[in-house]
This record gives C-alpha cells, sequence and structure tokens, in this order.
C-alpha cells in the first residue's frame, strides 16, 4: 500500500509541476513576437551588368554543310550576322570568337573529328576574308558529339553538319 501511495503523491506532484510549467512559462513564450532581423538587400551590379552584356549579345551563327564536304554554304542572313559578330568584336576588343565544327554520326570518330575540324577552318579562312582577325578565334572540332537531331533520317543527319561561331563567354 506504501507503494500506491507515494506513486499517488509523486503522479499528483508531477502533475502539478508539469500543468505550471506548461500554463506559465512555456505557452506565454510561445505566444512573444519572434524577433525578426531585417537583412539589407544587396544587389550584385557585376552580374546585373554582364547580364545585360550577354543579352546584346548576337546569337551563334550556324553555317551548313554538305555531307563529306568543309566546304560552306553561305546564305544573305550569314552576312547580316557577321556585320553584328564584327560591331561586337569592335565595341569589346577582349572578345574570342569560338569556330566549332560538327558531322552527322556517318564514318568513323576519327574520320569525323577530322573533318569537323577541316569545317571549321573553311569557317576561319572565310571570316579572315571577311576581316576578322585570326589571333581573336579558336578552331575546335566535336565531330559528332553534341548531335542537334538524330541520325536515323537523312534529313536528321543534315542538321548535324554544321559549324557553329560563336561568342566565348
Amino acid at each position: 500500500m506504501r507503494i500506491l501511495t507515494i506513486g499517488a503523491v509523486t503522479f499528483v506532484i508531477w502533475a502539478f509541476f508539469s500543468t505550471w510549467l506548461f500554463v506559465d512559462v512555456l505557452k506565454p513564450a510561445l505566444k512573444k513576437p519572434i524577433e525578426t532581423i531585417a537583412v539589407p538587400v544587396t544587389t550584385n551590379n557585376v552580374a546585373d551588368s554582364l547580364a545585360g552584356i550577354y543579352a546584346l549579345m548576337p546569337k551563334d551563327l550556324v553555317i551548313w554543310h554538305d555531307f563529306d564536304k568543309a566546304r560552306l554554304i553561305t546564305d544573305p542572313q550569314i552576312e547580316t550576322s557577321l556585320a553584328e559578330f564584327k560591331s561586337w568584336l569592335d565595341k569589346y576588343p577582349e572578345s574570342i570568337i569560338m569556330v566549332t565544327g560538327y558531322t552527322d554520326l556517318v564514318g568513323t570518330p576519327e574520320y569525323n573529328k577530322t573533318l569537323g575540324l577541316e569545317r571549321a577552318q573553311a569557317a576561319q579562312e572565310f571570316l579572315e576574308e571577311k576581316g576578322f582577325p585570326a589571333s581573336r578565334m579558336i578552331v575546335s572540332s566535336k565531330g559528332e558529339e553534341d548531335a542537334l537531331a538524330g541520325y536515323i533520317t537523312a534529313e536528321e543527319r543534315a542538321k548535324n553538319r554544321r559549324t557553329v561561331i560563336s561568342i566565348k563567354k
């Protein structure tokens, strides 16, 4: 009986203590407003100015090629795009032009890498004839990597035979 009495007294004391703790200490603490610290808003002007510059940058120029040929297929749109590139290079003398050649999947990877480089070099020569300095060009070949379309139909393979001229960011 003594254990039951001690247990009942302990339970009553514990019940009063936990009720007091909740009602007088914890509940008011939950209702207090939480102090917030205002963090000053900082603007990154450098990133904003770079985003603005990148938005004005000319879009990539794509020159298409015939099957297994490095010869360029030019059109009037290329001339207007080249004028944009020329004005950009004049305005930003630290800019560099990337000339990258691509091929379709037909042929060995080594051959396609070589053909892609020949296409890029043909585009480089074309740009040099138009007055672009060779010292500001990087010529590379991706071969059959980074395909724009699939390789099932002839039209899809034709979309992958290209040279891309872009400005290095």
